[in-house]
């Protein structure tokens, strides 16, 4: 154990190292001793400060969520005040969904940066307890970003918006764990992907978003359609591995 670490109260080298042990192994695969162990406290310690692996659990995403959550919704309060009852700025929209995270998790360090993984396996594996109160945290949030983004783009119909919506969140939460990990991309390229430069990254999501957030609805089914060879693909598809 480091000196830093060492310096740390006990309560906060839990939920340091649960972060961190739930984003490399899995949240189901880490034990209440593998992080008391790995945190350098008693056993006993967990059951004092949560009550139990569940709670610790609930903790960790409070923790990490929670500021982003309401660094974001601050960024959009303000693109709304100065928007007033004026049409907003969709690009910077997108920016206060994205900035945040990059900012916050690539080329830094502290418990944060491991929140786009632990966000991978809510949405990955069904856990009631979990599912709720990663649902309190963020709908409220989500809505907000949902509705300003239909007032941004006001030709694009709310179901669509919703779709997108969802999609720029999948987007850049993969984009964010690769980087953060398995730097797939930077292999993929031969080094020409630079996942830790956070500018550049969010450069590419944001131009990404804007131009997939204003495309026309139905385009690119409307395009299958007049493929001749798209029957004979769709029977392809369809027939059993």
């Amino acid at each position: 154990m480091n000196k830093k670490m060492d310096a740390r109260l006990p309560r906060d080298r839990v939920l340091e190292v649960a972060a961190r042990l739930f984003a490399e192994q899995g949240i189901d695969a880490v034990s209440v001793r593998d992080i008391t162990g790995a945190a350098g406290v008693n056993l006993g310690t967990i059951n004092y400060h949560f009550g139990s692996k569940e709670n610790l659990i609930h903790e960790v995403f409070e923790t990490l969520l929670a500021p982003l959550q309401e660094r974001r919704l601050a960024l959009l309060d303000q693109i709304e005040a100065q928007a007033g009852d004026g049409p907003l700025d969709l690009e910077l929209v997108l920016r206060a969904i994205v900035e945040p995270t990059i900012r916050s998790s690539i080329g830094q360090e502290g418990a944060v940066v491991y929140l786009p993984r632990l966000m991978f396996q809510v949405y990955a594996v069904a856990r009631p307890f979990l599912g709720e109160k990663n649902s309190e945290l963020n709908d409220r949030v989500a809505k907000r970003f949902i509705d300003a983004i239909s007032r941004a783009a006001p030709g694009v119909p709310y179901e669509q918006v919703c779709w997108r919506y969802y999609m720029v969140v999948g987007g850049f939460l993969q984009l964010v764990s690769d980087a953060l990990g398995s730097n797939r991309l930077h292999r993929l390229s031969d080094g020409c992907c630079d996942t830790g430069d956070p500018n550049r990254v969010i450069e590419e999501l944001i131009t990404f978003f804007m131009q997939g957030m204003t495309a026309p609805a139905g385009s690119l089914r409307q395009d299958a359609f007049n493929n001749p060879g798209r029957e004979a693909f769709l029977e392809a598809l369809a027939s059993p591995f």
